[in-house]
């Protein structure tokens, strides 16, 4: 079997990367899934819904595995059967079909994500070493470089079924050698755990994450599509947005292990959020394609820090609580879709910039959660092997 020969670290590494990778795909050739199955706004709403709502429905599903597979062995099965799904979207017919696909992979790459997070932090927590952050912005890297590939190829007029077909492949071998590198964690990680009280409680981190995922979906989903029907991009710059949301993201993520240490979780992540909001609400005011760009960027760097913050802490609680923190979230990926379809649709692509600029208000309010958590782990130089 396949295995990368530096180590766990790197696995956990291409296996974000990846991860990033094929959610970038769906995003950056937007244009394509509209002509393709001729979809409107409130149609690209409904299959980002029917993502969201695998994620959601995942929970039971993903709980139960991961109890009875371990995170290893279910990062090798969902990464395989994931890469396959991908593939196959492209041919499926008619709209039933699009929204079935895109439900199924919110299903598989819940759990791929489930997963490769527990494995990521008993990694930490085995080595008392702070590296999510880290690990997190190489989701953010493989998102950069595949929105570039993809508007490269979409300049190219490379079919979106060979693109896709590319993409699945690459994503399943990843992440068996991955899973195969990986170290099956103990028993007891994925045993149930107690619900804790506040600051720490699962649902205070819960809710911040479901929140952080309406902002990072709504840029994800609607940066290409506000920049290409808003400020008329051409289709090949309309991708551009969303590399410097991720590009921004990574930067954010490489450097938030060390800002979080320093100045602790709850300052850095508000301030962050008050960042988002206020750039979000200029670029929908000032309607203007730099100042869009520049917004997206800043939203990159001020949601940098929320997830690996909150995924760290849930890896304290065991795995039953990160697959319940992780559903929370896949609830943001789901409403946020619909509430911004509707508004895109009744209202106009400038008010969804707007609205996530009130869910980062949200957010900054919420990140009381993080209130007296700091983690026990420190930053180190160099990763440990």
């Amino acid at each position: 079997m396949l295995k990368f020969p530096a180590g766990p670290l790197w696995a956990l590494v291409t296996g974000f990367a990846v991860l990033g990778g094929v959610g970038s795909v769906l995003m950056t050739r937007q244009p394509e899934f509209y002509h393709r199955w001729n979809l409107d706004n409130a149609e690209w709403g409904w299959a980002l819904f029917a993502t969201g709502l695998g994620g959601v429905l995942a929970y039971p599903l993903n709980r139960w595995l991961l109890a009875r597979w371990g995170s290893r062995v279910m990062l090798h099965r969902f990464g395989t059967v994931g890469g396959i799904v991908l593939a196959a979207i492209p041919w499926l017919p008619g709209l039933p079909g699009l929204l079935a696909g895109l439900f199924a992979q919110g299903v598989i790459y819940n759990g791929v994500s489930v997963a490769i997070n527990q494995q990521a932090a008993q990694w930490e927590l085995q080595r008392g070493t702070r590296m999510m952050g880290r690990l997190h912005a190489t989701f953010f890297i493989g998102s950069v470089l595949s929105a570039c590939i993809s508007s490269l190829l979409a300049a190219l007029a490379v079919s979106l079924p060979l693109h896709m077909a590319a993409v699945g492949l690459a994503a399943a071998l990843i992440h068996r050698a991955a899973a195969a590198t990986l170290e099956a964690e103990a028993a007891r990680s994925a045993a149930p755990v107690a619900v804790h009280h506040a600051p720490e409680s699962w649902l205070g981190l819960g809710l911040l994450f479901c929140w952080c995922t309406v902002l990072e979906s709504g840029v994800m989903g609607w940066a290409s599509v506000y920049l290409n029907q808003s400020l008329k991009a051409s289709e090949s710059l309309s991708g551009i947005g969303l590399a410097l949301f991720s590009g921004a993201m990574a930067v954010g993520r490489f450097l938030s292990d060390g800002l979080v240490t320093r100045h602790g979780a709850l300052r850095i992540v508000r301030t962050g959020a008050i960042a988002c909001a206020i750039s979000l609400a200029l670029a929908a005011w000032l309607h203007e394609l730099p100042v869009a760009l520049l917004a997206f960027t800043v939203t990159g760097l001020g949601l940098a820090a929320a997830a690996p913050v909150i995924f760290s802490i849930a890896g304290r609680m065991g795995g039953e609580a990160l697959a319940l923190i992780a559903g929370l979230g896949a609830l943001g990926g789901l409403l946020g879709p619909v509430i911004l379809g509707r508004v895109a649709t009744y209202v106009s692509l400038d008010w969804v910039l707007a609205t996530l600029a009130a869910v980062a208000v949200v957010i900054a309010r919420q990140s009381a959660a993080l209130a007296g958590n700091r983690l026990p782990v420190r930053v180190v130089s160099a990763p440990v092997h």
